[in-house]
C-alpha cells in the first residue's frame, strides 16, 4: 500500500465482493487501481496532503491584519516572520482586557471537511510587500488528544484508535495524561515509555498497563475514502465492458453504463473537500 493510498485493498475486496467473494488473482490490479485513483483524487481535491504535514507558505503582506492560510485544517503555527522579524504568539484574549501584540491562528472545530482559516495580527498588520510574510506550520485531518487506557494486566496491551471521521492513516504521537511523550518504536515489543503502531492499533509495554494516554493521529476522511473505494470499484468492472455505454440481455434487458471521466456519485463526495480560493 502506497503512503498516497486513500483506501485499502481489503476494503475495496469486500466492496466487490458481494456474496460470490473475490480471490487474489487480481490483487495486483486492484493495488495499482487504488495508487492511480487516490492520485487523480488528491489532484481534483487540488491538495497535496490530506494527512498532517509541515508545510511553508511565503506570501504577499497585504497590509491587513488578516490573512488566511492556504492549507486546511490548519494544526499548529510554528513560525510567523514579516519582514524577517519574528512575531510572537499572542495570548488567548481576556475579558476586558486589551488584546496583546502578535498573532492568533483561527482554531479548527476539529470536524471534516473544515475550510481555510484566519491568520489574525493585533496591534500590528501583515506589511505590504512581496514575499515578505513567512508562515510555517502543520495542516491535515488529524483526531489530536483522543483518550485511552493501556489494559490492565495480563494484557494484550494494545489500544485500537476510535478514528471516529474516518479511517487511520498516520501516527502523530502518544503522550501521558500527564504530558510526557511515549516514545514511538519498530516491533511489539515495545519498553516502558515505549509503543508501536500499525493500521491504528497501538501497542504498549505490560510496564505501562492502566496508564491513561492520549492518542493523535491523522485520518483520511471517510467521505473521501468511500469515493476512492467506490471509483476503484467501478473501474474495476469497467475493464469487462471497455467503451460499452449500454448493453442488451436476449433482447429483454438493458443495462446502461455511464463513460463519464468521474462517476456522479464520487464527484458529489468529493466537492465538499475541494480546496477553494484564499480570500
Amino acid at each position: 500500500m502506497a503512503a498516497s493510498d486513500l483506501a485499502a485493498l481489503a476494503d475495496v475486496k469486500t466492496w466487490l465482493s458481494g456474496s460470490s467473494g473475490i480471490g487474489s488473482t487480481d490483487d495486483a490490479l486492484i493495488a495499482r487501481l487504488i495508487t492511480d485513483l487516490s492520485g487523480a483524487i488528491a489532484a481534483y481535491l487540488g491538495r497535496p496532503s490530506l494527512t498532517p504535514r509541515a508545510f511553508t507558505e511565503q506570501l504577499n503582506g497585504n497590509g491587513k491584519p488578516r490573512m488566511f492560510l492556504e492549507h486546511y485544517p490548519a494544526l499548529q503555527l510554528a513560525s510567523l516572520v514579516i519582514d524577517n522579524v519574528a512575531v510572537p504568539a499572542a495570548p488567548l484574549p481576556q475579558a476586558g482586557a486589551a488584546h496583546a501584540r502578535g498573532y492568533l491562528l483561527e482554531p479548527w472545530n476539529g470536524l471534516p471537511p473544515g475550510r481555510p482559516q484566519a491568520l489574525d495580527l493585533f496591534d500590528m498588520a501583515f506589511r505590504r510587500g512581496r514575499q515578505n510574510v513567512v508562515v510555517g506550520y502543520s495542516a491535515g485531518y488529524a483526531v489530536q488528544g483522543e483518550a485511552a487506557s493501556v489494559p490492565a494486566a495480563p494484557g494484550p496491551y494494545t489500544v485500537t484508535a476510535a478514528a471516529p471521521f474516518g479511517p487511520w492513516a498516520s501516527d502523530a504521537g502518544v503522550v501521558y495524561a500527564s504530558g510526557a511523550a511515549l516514545a514511538a518504536v519498530a516491533g511489539n515489543n515495545p519498553a516502558a515509555g515505549q509503543y508501536n503502531v500499525s493500521a491504528g492499533i497501538y501497542t504498549f509495554a505490560a510496564a505501562d498497563a492502566g496508564a491513561a494516554v492520549l492518542l493523535s493521529y491523522g485520518f483520511i476522511p471517510a467521505a473521501i475514502n468511500n469515493a476512492c473505494i467506490e471509483w476503484v470499484a467501478e473501474r474495476y468492472r469497467y475493464r469487462t465492458r471497455i467503451g460499452q455505454s449500454a448493453q442488451t440481455v436476449q433482447g429483454q434487458m438493458t443495462a446502461s453504463y455511464s463513460l463519464k471521466d468521474m462517476p456522479d456519485f464520487v464527484r458529489a463526495s468529493l466537492d465538499p473537500y475541494r480546496c477553494v480560493a484564499v480570500p
